[in-house]
């Protein structure tokens, strides 16, 4: 029994301690090539004393559809929207495979899903821990039920700016194709290291 109620109090001291922004699900396109966009401002206590970052992206994949999270840092204008050169990274599905666009945009990573996993429903999780100055220290890129998987050619040390989770400010999601996406995205910041999952 005390066992029982050490573990509900580290549940409830570390639900206090992480923000968790929930993005609201994206319109119907308005347009033929089926695009479209929403943004949402990070929260403004998700720096301190941050020590995991966990983005979570649900969506229906298909072979013709792209659904990818935009992160970075809203500049002058200051008008809410995460334009390309305010993005520090893109992460997604496109058209059967997963991919990384990082800090610039100039260069493309991809990574084929894994062949065990046929199921259409799919979600990405990226996930940046950092140590007590806020640097970032790994960075983890999972497909849920299926496991880790790496970009091909991607280098991650030493970890590269477009990781520093304090730089940014909004994040960015977009649709593309004829197939419904139907998408869910989260992002949750945990402070002070505590990280408890129960499965």
């Amino acid at each position: 029994m005390r066992l029982f109620f050490a573990l509900l109090a580290a549940i409830s001291v570390s639900a206090a301690l992480a923000v968790t922004l929930e993005v609201p699900r994206l319109a119907e396109p308005a347009f033929a090539d089926r695009e479209v966009s929403g943004d949402a401002a990070l929260p403004t206590n998700r720096t301190d004393n941050l020590r995991l970052f966990r983005l979570e992206m649900t969506f229906n994949a298909t072979l013709s559809n792209n659904v990818q999270v935009a992160v970075g840092r809203d500049a002058v204008p200051f008008d809410g929207i995460l334009a390309a050169e305010e993005t520090y990274f893109i992460i997604g599905w496109d058209c059967g495979e997963w991919f990384l666009r990082p800090l610039g945009l100039k260069e493309r990573y991809t990574c084929m899903p894994q062949a065990a996993s046929t199921a259409c429903r799919r979600t990405l999780l990226v996930e940046i821990r950092n140590d007590v100055q806020g640097m970032p220290q790994s960075v983890l890129f999972l497909e849920k039920d299926v496991g880790s998987f790496v970009f091909d050619g991607l280098a991650l040390s030493p970890l590269p700016e477009w990781s520093r989770t304090s730089l940014w400010s909004h994040l960015r999601v977009t649709s593309r194709g004829s197939d419904t996406a139907n998408e869910s995205v989260s992002a949750k910041f945990v402070q002070d290291g505590a990280v408890i999952n129960l499965r």
